[in-house]
Formats: C-alpha cells, sequence, structure tokens
C-alpha cells in the first residue's frame, strides 16, 4: 500500500521513503544497525529543520545544516530528501516557500511511516512495508 503524507490517517509505506535495499547494503544486511540508523536519522532530522529554520539570516549555518541534512538522508537511503536537502543548500537561506513546505512534507512522511513501522512490526525492515 502506497499513500501519501497529506492523507492523516495513513503513513506511508516505509519502502515509499527509503531506499531499504540501499540501507541494508549500507550496513551490510545488520537489520538492529538499520533500525538504529533509522532512529538516529529521525532524531537528527528534527535537529536539522529546526537548525534551518534558525539559520534563515546565516548562509554559512543553513548551508552547514542543509550539507548535513542531504548526507544523513542519502546515508540512510532517503533519496528524495536529500535531492531537497541539495537544492536547499544551493538556493541559501533566500530559499523558496514551496522548497521548504516540501522538505517539511518530506521529513513528515519518513516520521509517519518510521513510526507506523515501529508500531507494527518487529521484524526486517525490507519484508514489512
Amino acid at each position: 500500500m502506497t499513500l501519501t503524507g497529506n492523507d492523516s490517517t495513513h503513513a506511508p509505506a516505509l519502502s515509499d521513503v527509503i531506499d531499504t535495499a540501499h540501507l541494508a547494503r549500507y550496513t551490510m544486511g545488520d537489520v538492529k544497525l538499520e533500525r538504529e540508523l533509522l532512529s538516529m536519522f529521525d532524531t537528527q532530522l528534527e535537529e536539522l529543520l529546526a537548525a534551518l529554520e534558525a539559520a534563515r539570516g546565516d548562509v554559512r549555518k543553513w548551508k552547514l545544516a542543509a550539507h548535513t541534512l542531504k548526507g544523513a538522508a542519502r546515508a540512510v537511503g532517503a533519496f528524495s530528501l536529500a535531492e531537497t536537502a541539495l537544492a536547499l543548500e544551493k538556493e541559501g537561506p533566500s530559499v523558496p516557500d514551496p522548497l521548504m513546505e516540501r522538505l517539511r512534507r518530506q521529513a513528515g512522511d519518513f516520521r509517519k511511516a518510521w513510526a507506523h513501522w515501529r508500531q507494527a512490526h518487529s521484524g526486517d525492515l525490507r519484508r514489512a512495508g
């Protein structure tokens, strides 16, 4: 089942927001490590969104936060989110509002999918949507 993050009653599948095959390769199939990395990314995502909001007037801080987000997203396989972070890094703090909204939506989709997955499954990330 693939749902968008705009539906407040359903979460997107984790595999809709994370390339779970990439994550498995990155962790050499260690499911415990996969969970730990996604949990860390969840925390870091919240911190980096706040850092971006706080850095609206500071090019250096903005680019550092966007660059860090891009790398963290790529590491776990959140490639769409990483592409948005790359665009934010290039644009700088005067980024158009729709780009920030896209980042917020993607972050929300990840959070919903990750929370839903944690509540519903206790097995392999690749076997559960």
